[in-house]
């Protein structure tokens, strides 16, 4: 039970628990606030800390079911109620808008947040920060409902972040127990999860109990299965099988594949002329965006504009679409804020959310800037998502189209056999429809895989007929991002860089929230001796895609990048970032050994490249050389003069 109201001091900090349910203490002492709409309130404003929040939008929010002058009547008492338990000078603002104070208040949610982006969280603290946000509150209201889920699943989000972070650390550490506990609640955040089940599987089986390994698989396998008529992918399988020997069934649901999105009206929380303005805009413009993506089935804005205000789940069924893109507008004080959903129609699960804030003034302004995000982390989850479905589905009902996608899905995992298995999805494909260029692409992408991986006897041979590939792709559909991008990187690794400039900055023109772009340019400015340029484009690649296949090599990049515009030091931290996310890459060993040769540690680099030996065998100067050829003098012969320092044969 609360105790006693405290009228704190205006120095006092404000502690509030959000996750796991809401409680707030001023100097140790609990606070008691007399109404639950003034405790919501309380969360709301606490959740935002320096923050001005209109009235007229508070009054919206909490009570839209009252007049305007009744509303502003119980913000005004609920406000009361808030300084009578914080002290008058605790509640700031005018009489326009309010808010907290910033340096007032501390939450264990702005904790979560600081976390989930740089880690070290004590193992103790994390079962109350994975909490659910405000559990076991209930909005009155649809707009502080839709602000609640939203909130919810960006909290989950965070919390699977976190999980994920945290296990792989301590299993690094060999502290199993904790790392399988933590892997255990990251299952609970959200069952369905493929990723997180593999984690808890892996983690088991590592641990030596192999028992309890196959059965996670079979709980996994069984819940796909029941509650979504699914079975498990074909990654979640073929670990069950390296890890525990369970043979891996072929999937037994079909289904139906397209990669097809509606996005409905974005709502205006605020209910004003320019809100509304901005909410269609941004709507339009994503909508508008969009169909450029030759490969995107996009409802038309006549068809899906009919839904404002309707259920996602209705109107996915009504208008046919896979996935569902939602959003809402807010004005907070001199900021905008746009919340923004990617839904699974079929499951109704949140795949993806995502929150910007931008100055009012600036924000019509930086409204191309936003819409690229929004379409990036859009564009890469929908194809992710398409990527897990073709992987579950038998080969024999697959088109072109589809077996590209799952051609892709394979490709992705970076492993010869796997790649092998790309090749021949790529070869059926391209035979099936000889005039599609992405199978062709999709062959020319897997050469480039065989190359970088080190997967081929002979890269200049493989390159060659990678170049090929990729040509006649971009021959059929010049208009194809992804075709142009890969032969791009192709020809940077060819030397031939003018040209793959040409086609890398006419795939940003086609597709300009397209993170592999970026990449694509950051390797070529790499190659050509403009670290600068290199950095810039990998920090945008990551920006738009933190989630991307490609991530790690992204942060390779940029270890290079920062290395040799002289901040070794923290080229290292991004290469062992890398290696962490990737661990049977060589590219991020070799950025961490430049990095720390450059900082005169050339004993702790002889140790990096003493592992890599072990772990990747065949890791030589020879074997890079063949990538290296196109590279500018003065950068090839830095890095591998670091090499030969720290011992590379």
């Amino acid at each position: 039970m609360p105790g006693p109201a405290l009228h704190a001091s205006p120095a006092a900090t404000l502690q509030l628990t959000l996750l796991g349910g809401f409680a707030a203490q001023a100097n140790g002492q609990a606070l008691a606030l007399p109404t639950a709409k003034a405790r919501l309130l309380l969360a709301y404003l606490g959740a935002s800390p320096g923050r001005l929040h209109p009235r007229g939008r508070l009054c919206g929010l909490f009570w839209e079911d009252r007049a305007e002058e009744q509303a502003r009547g119980s913000l005004r008492n609920a406000l009361s109620h808030i300084r009578a338990a914080l002290g008058e000078a605790a509640v700031i603002g005018n009489r326009e808008a309010v808010g907290l104070p910033a340096g007032g208040v501390a939450s264990d949610l702005a904790r979560l947040e600081a976390l989930a982006q740089t880690g070290g969280a004590d193992p103790c603290e994390v079962p109350a920060l994975t909490g659910t946000f405000l559990d076991g509150i209930e909005a009155e209201g649809v707009l502080l409902g839709d602000w609640l889920d939203f909130e919810r699943s960006r909290c989950r989000s965070l919390s699977q972040t976190l999980l994920e972070r945290m296990a792989t650390e301590l299993a690094a550490r060999g502290d199993m127990p904790i790392a399988i506990d933590l892997a255990k609640r990251l299952v609970a955040l959200d069952p369905f999860r493929e990723a997180s089940q593999r984690q808890l599987i892996r983690l088991l089986a590592d641990s030596g109990d192999s028992a309890m390994a196959l059965a996670q698989f079979h709980n996994c396998r069984d819940l796909l299965r029941h509650e979504l008529g699914i079975a498990p992918s074909a990654q979640t399988r073929a670990l069950a099988e390296e890890l525990v020997g369970e043979p891996p069934a072929p999937p037994d649901t079909p289904g139906d594949v397209q990669l097809s999105v509606a996005v409905l009206p974005f709502s205006d929380a605020d209910g004003d002329a320019d809100g509304r303005f901005l909410a269609e805009g941004i709507a339009d413009d994503i909508t508008t965006e969009l169909t450029r993506h030759r490969d995107i089935l996009v409802i038309a804005r006549q068809s899906s504009f009919q839904f404002h205000g309707s259920h996602p789940g209705e109107a996915a069924q009504s208008l046919g679409a896979r996935h569902i893109l939602t959003g809402t507008v807010r004005r907070r004080g001199e900021l905008v804020s746009l919340s923004v959903r990617l839904l699974d129609a079929a499951t109704g699960r949140n795949l993806w959310a995502e929150r910007h804030e931008r100055p009012y003034a600036q924000l019509f302004a930086m409204q191309d800037a936003v819409v690229a995000q929004i379409l990036a982390g859009v564009d890469a989850e929908m194809r992710q998502s398409e990527r897990e479905r073709a992987a579950r589905r038998p080969p024999s009902d697959l088109d072109a189209w589809e077996l590209f996608h799952r051609g892709m899905w394979h490709a992705y995992r970076f492993q010869p056999d796997e790649a092998e298995r790309a090749r021949k999805i790529f070869t059926r494909a391209a035979s099936l429809a000889p005039d599609f260029a992405l199978p062709l692409a999709g062959l020319a992408y897997i050469g480039l895989v065989g190359i970088t991986w080190r997967m081929v006897p002979d890269p200049q041979a493989v390159l060659a007929q990678a170049i090929a590939h990729g040509r006649a792709a971009v021959e059929i559909d010049p208009t194809s991002p992804f075709a142009q991008v890969v032969l791009g990187r192709l020809l940077t690794y060819a030397g031939k860089l003018p040209a793959a400039f040409d086609h890398l900055r006419l795939a940003r023109a086609l597709n300009p929230s397209y993170a592999s772009t970026y990449y694509g340019l950051a390797t070529a400015h790499l190659w050509a001796g403009e670290p600068e340029a290199a950095l810039a484009n990998a920090q945008q690649a990551l920006r738009f895609s933190p989630r991307d296949p490609l991530a790690a090599m992204f942060l390779t990049v940029q270890s290079f990048a920062h290395a040799m515009l002289g901040r070794p030091d923290t080229a290292e931290a991004l290469a062992r970032r890398a290696i962490d996310m990737l661990p049977r890459e060589i590219w991020s060993r070799l950025a961490l050994t430049f990095a720390l040769v450059e900082q005169g540690r050339t004993d702790a680099a002889r140790q990096v490249i003493a592992t890599a030996a072990r772990e990747l065998p065949g890791v030589s100067l020879e074997g890079i050389r063949p990538l290296s050829a196109g590279v500018t003098p003065e950068f090839r012969d830095r890095v591998l003069a670091a090499l030969t320092a720290a011992g590379l044969s």
